[in-house]
């Protein structure tokens, strides 16, 4: 297993003289402030490279997973749908020097060889023809297309053409025999390599993230040594403003002492009096400051680093970070007259949906294409959007959309027709008029009743937390090929359709309410955490003199609720063990070792994590050693738990165990990935390598604003014998109530009656 001690730069790399540090990073400052260029003695060493930069890097993506959206498993070209896309970006410090296409398809055996063909596009430029042969037919054939890498860009689109026949006139496109099949084997093959880029603020957040990218951030985090409760909070506003531009694409930060990483870009922490000590040479700094330099020894990595006079600063300078639209230029810049925005309201988040008002299509799109569908045959359109993760559906709830679209007329006698649907399940349909190119309906989306997350399993069946609104639309076509001698071929028509961006959806007697504990809420949504997006009602508690893999995972959670809002966590709280008295009003995420005589996986180890989170305050974990290598290779077990808070039973405490380093490994590998952990589910959830166990907890309480009556008819529901004793109860009771009237009734006209 990789450790996380495995990724640290090996000692033999870091016995560079004093001298020629000194030497290098003189260099990247001179460079970084626009200096002269400093002259040095006869005998000085020449810098020492990093021995792991490398001139080029060969990268092969699976086609395959190029698709938009990412989740095709299979790529079939045919007459009517002859063309398919496939999206990849490269880094802003990355150019690509060479660039090939390994395609591996089977054509149909029905096609006439010779005038059938493959082209291939990258960014509507045309980079090969390969026409297809009769050796081809049915069967798997490869080839190999170079690719211009001149034309690669920030964001490239690959296209795949098939042009196929199978009779030389009066062919029809939409024939069954028109296929080609590519397969999942191919590949796009990419030679890589580093820009030196200039040290310059304004590119912020790149280098560090780049989002022109599908993969997940990976950023180191140095201190000089074990960080102060504000160094702390001040990385995880850094890490959790680029874990919130990372987004889906996931992040991890591993955290190292007075050391350079091994690879790649890094974020630093220093004070005056605190620095590491490759920073030694740095000017005293005058008050909260980011630099960005060259790393010490790099031939393109970037070391950002934020630094003041105290630790208090990096907390100025690391909210300068995260604060949106704040314009920072040059290689250095001091923070001045700063303000941290206030604290957000509840539920205010820009990956969510405020139910509370009708939200148009517009704010949930993503580029301005996005509801616009054109061809013969026309793909679905797409809407993203989120609840909040405690919303609560009853059956009084409801979402309306009203929709408004334009369409090209359906030839006259030929139906066309528009379905709407919310994560695969049909809310309506309309015929599209062939009199009028504009439309308009009123869509009841299918909303379940029941919670938006649903712990364990993923949603069906209409609305839920994660949502896929779509609309399909579909023209009959009709071309009957004939013969050559009759030929009544027709040409396919192209049409479009397209939603109007002030299409409104609104929402109704939707509630915030949740049963808890419950990981699944943390895990897919940062729950209670992300109700305050910015976190400033969350303290993250962690040891005095923490261990590296710990602040690893207390940045990667955090960063994980971040990815979750959107939102860079500003007014995060951080405490120690012995600051309980001052956490109160407040949701804690407990960061520590695994309680000591937990031994294995089972319900009573699972009451003893809830029972040792309850304890925490008054007993933390003593200081481990770090372990060894050969400790590391071990594999442990990590731990989720949530339990009342421990200093405030209205609040909620959620805690990340890990026994050893390996363990600690396994969590925050989970932890990075934001698709990760979503089959957790209960009070505590072991996390293993490939499986997660969970367990119930042995109380539950509910939080939200659902009114009194509801909760009732909840908690009834879910017990149909006291349903039935009820109405049996109602029944006895109003037919006593009715037999007592109707007596005093007849009594009162027999007694007027005399």
């Amino acid at each position: 297993m990789m450790s996380f001690l495995t990724r640290t730069r090996p000692a033999d790399a870091k016995l560079h003289t004093n001298r020629a540090a000194l030497t290098a990073l003189a260099a990247s400052l001179t460079l970084a402030l626009g200096l002269a260029e400093p002259v040095f003695a006869a005998d000085t060493p020449a810098p020492v490279w990093r021995t792991d930069a490398t001139a080029s890097v060969t990268e092969s993506h699976d086609l395959i997973r190029l698709v938009p959206g990412g989740l095709a498993t299979a790529v079939k070209l045919t007459g009517s749908m002859p063309i398919q896309y496939f999206d990849f970006g490269v880094r802003a410090d990355e150019i690509v020097s060479k660039a090939t296409l390994d395609l591996t398809f089977t054509p149909s055996p029905s096609l006439l060889a010779g005038t059938s063909q493959v082209n291939v596009y990258l960014n509507g430029e045309l980079q090969g023809v390969t026409a297809i042969t009769k050796e081809m037919l049915g069967k798997p054939t490869s080839l190999s297309v170079p690719l211009n890498a001149k034309s690669m860009k920030t964001r490239n689109q690959l296209s795949v053409e098939f042009v196929g026949h199978y009779r030389i006139v009066c062919e029809n496109e939409g024939n069954s025999a028109l296929w080609l099949d590519i397969s999942p084997t191919s590949q796009l093959t990419l030679e890589k390599q580093n820009l030196r880029l200039t040290n310059d603020l304004a590119q912020l957040p790149l280098p560090f993230v780049d989002t022109s990218v599908e993969k997940a951030t990976t950023l180191p985090v140095v201190f000089a040594s074990a960080p102060s409760k504000d160094a702390l909070r001040a990385a995880a506003i850094v890490t959790g403003r680029v874990a919130a531009a990372s987004a889906w694409r996931g992040s991890d930060f591993p955290v190292y002492f007075s050391e350079v990483p091994a690879q790649g870009h890094f974020v630093v922490f220093a004070t005056n009096e605190n620095r590491p000590a490759f920073l030694s040479e740095l000017p005293p700094f005058e008050g909260p400051e980011l630099l960005m330099l060259d790393a010490p020894g790099g031939l393109y990595e970037k070391m950002l680093v934020v630094g003041g006079k105290t630790d208090a600063d990096l907390v100025t300078a690391a909210q300068a970070f995260a604060t949106p639209n704040r314009v920072l230029i040059g290689p250095r810049a001091t923070i001045k007259d700063f303000k941290a925005a206030d604290p957000l309201p509840a539920y205010v988040s820009p990956n969510w949906v405020n139910t509370d008002f009708a939200v148009p299509l517009s704010q949930l799109i993503q580029y301005p294409e996005q509801l616009t569908a054109r061809g013969e045959t026309l793909p679905p359109l797409h809407v993203a959007f989120r609840l909040a993760p405690d919303t609560y559906l009853t059956s009084a709830s409801s979402a309306t959309l009203s929709l408004l679209y334009r369409h090209t007329k359906p030839v006259s006698g030929q139906a066309a027709q528009l379905r709407t649907l919310v994560n695969g399940a049909l809310a309506d349909s309309q015929n599209l008029s062939d009199e009028e190119s504009r439309g308009a309906a009123v869509v009841q989306l299918p909303v379940p009743e029941g919670p938006a997350v649903t712990a364990g399993a993923p949603h069906t069946g209409g609305l839920g937390f994660v949502n896929d609104l779509s609309f399909e639309a579909g023209y009959q076509q009709n071309a009957n090929e004939g013969t050559p001698e009759n030929c009544r071929a027709a040409t396919l028509t192209s049409h479009q359709v397209q939603i109007d961006p002030s299409s409104m959806i609104e929402f109704s007697g939707m509630y915030h309410y949740a049963e808890l504990p419950e990981i699944g809420l943390y895990t897919q949504g940062a729950f209670p955490f992300s109700i305050y997006a910015d976190l400033s009602q969350t303290a993250a508690v962690v040891r005095k003199d923490a261990r590296p893999i710990e602040l690893q995972t207390m940045l990667n959670a955090v960063g994980r609720m971040a990815a979750t809002t959107g939102v860079a966590p500003l007014h995060l709280t951080v405490a120690n063990p012995e600051d309980s008295a001052s956490l109160k009003n407040k949701d804690l995420l407990i960061v520590g070792p695994m309680p000591e005589g937990v031994m294995d996986i089972s319900p009573e180890s699972a009451a003893q994590l809830a029972d040792g989170v309850s304890k925490w305050f008054a007993k933390p974990a003593a200081n481990a050693e770090d372990p060894s290598e050969a400790q590391l290779l071990d594999t442990g077990f990590a731990a989720i738990v949530s339990v009342k808070s421990p200093v405030d039973d209205a609040r909620t405490a959620v805690a990340l165990f890990a026994e050893d380093g390996a363990s600690g490994h396994i969590l925050n590998k989970r932890l990075a990935n934001p698709s990760d952990l979503a089959l957790a589910k209960g009070g505590t959830v072991f996390v293993g390598e490939d499986e997660l166990r969970g367990f119930e907890p042995a109380s539950t309480y509910t939080v939200g604003d659902m009114p009194w009556f509801r909760r009732v008819w909840l908690s009834l529901a879910d017990r149909p014998f006291v349903l039935v004793f009820c109405a049996l109860l109602a029944a006895v009771v109003a037919g006593a109530g009715i037999f007592l009237f109707m007596r005093r009734w007849i009594r009162g006209r027999s007694q007027g009656a005399h």
